[in-house]
C-alpha cells in the first residue's frame, strides 16, 4: 500500500479549477500545484487568469488560464475541451464559481436576480460536471469537488437565490455520486462558512456587521482561504478513495451552535 503522503500526491494529474483566479479558488489551484498537478484555471477575466497562471509559473508549476463565463453553456463546452486538448485528460474538477450580487428580502427578488445567480452557481456547475463527466467516464476515473456554502444547509436571511443554489449543489453532489460511482468517479462538496474573500468584503468593512457575525462563530473569526485547501486536496486525491457523495462543513463551528 502506498504511504499516506504518497496518497495525497497529484503528480502528473490534471485539475480544472473553475473560479480559480481569486480567493478560495486561487488558494486551491496553488495547493493542487503544490501536490504536483497541472492546472487549468477558469475565470471571466482574462487578466485575472493570466495573473494567477503567472504566479503559478513562478512557483515552478504548470498552468493555463481560460477566460470564460460558466453561466454560458457554450463557454463551458469550450473550456472543458481546451483543458482536455491541452493535456488529454481531466483527473480533478473543482467547481468554485459563484456569485451573490443581491441582498434582498424574498418578496423583492425578481426574475433577473434569480436567473443570474442560478445560472452561475447551479446551472453552470451542473453543465461543467456534465462535460467533465463525459471525459472522466471515458477514462474511468476522476474526482469532483464543489465548493458550496453552509447556507445551503442552514439557510440565511436575504439570501434566497444563493442559498437555494447551494442547496441544489448539495443534492447534485449526492445524486452524481450515486450515478457515477460505477465509473470510478467520486463527487464530494465542501461547504465553507464565512471566508475572507471578495464576496464578504462589504460585511467585513462594516465593523458592526463583522462583529455580529463573528460572535456567532465559535472560533470567533472568518476563515482564510488557505484554511480550506487541505480538505479540498484530500478529496481531490487518493487519500479519500472511499469517500463520495458527502458534504464537508468547514465553518468554524457556526452551524453547530446556530
Amino acid at each position: 500500500m502506498a504511504s499516506a503522503l504518497a496518497r495525497w500526491s497529484l503528480e502528473g494529474q490534471v485539475a480544472l479549477v473553475v473560479g480559480g483566479s481569486r480567493g478560495i479558488g486561487r488558494a486551491i489551484a496553488e495547493a493542487l500545484v503544490d501536490q504536483g498537478a497541472r492546472v487549468a484555471i477558469v475565470s471571466r477575466s482574462q487578466q485575472s487568469v493570466s495573473n494567477a497562471c503567472s504566479d503559478i509559473h513562478s512557483m515552478g508549476g504548470e498552468a493555463i488560464g481560460i477566460a470564460a463565463d460558466v453561466g454560458r453553456l457554450e463557454d463551458v463546452v469550450r473550456f472543458v475541451q481546451t483543458a482536455t486538448a491541452k493535456w488529454g485528460r481531466i483527473d480533478v474538477l473543482i467547481n468554485n464559481a459563484g456569485i451573490n450580487p443581491i441582498w434582498k428580502r424574498p418578496e423583492n427578488v425578481d426574475e433577473a436576480d434569480w436567473d443570474s445567480i442560478m445560472g452561475v452557481n447551479l446551472k453552470g456547475a451542473f453543465f461543467t460536471c456534465r462535460e467533465v463527466g463525459k471525459q472522466m467516464i471515458s477514462q474511468r476515473s476522476g474526482r469532483i469537488v464543489s465548493i458550496t456554502s453552509v447556507t445551503g444547509l442552514t439557510g440565511t436571511a436575504r439570501g434566497l437565490p444563493y442559498t437555494a443554489a447551494k442547496a441544489g449543489l448539495h443534492a447534485m453532489t449526492q445524486t452524481l455520486a450515486a450515478d457515477w460511482s460505477q465509473h470510478n468517479i467520486r463527487i464530494n462538496a465542501v461547504a465553507p462558512g464565512y471566508v475572507e474573500t471578495d464576496l464578504t468584503a462589504a460585511m467585513r468593512q462594516n465593523k458592526g456587521i463583522y462583529d455580529s457575525i463573528a460572535a456567532k462563530i465559535p472560533l470567533g473569526r472568518f476563515a482564510q482561504p488557505a484554511e480550506l485547501v487541505d480538505l479540498v486536496t484530500y478529496l481531490a486525491s487518493e487519500a479519500s478513495s472511499y469517500v463520495t457523495g458527502q458534504i464537508f462543513v468547514a465553518d468554524g463551528g457556526y452551524s453547530a451552535v446556530r
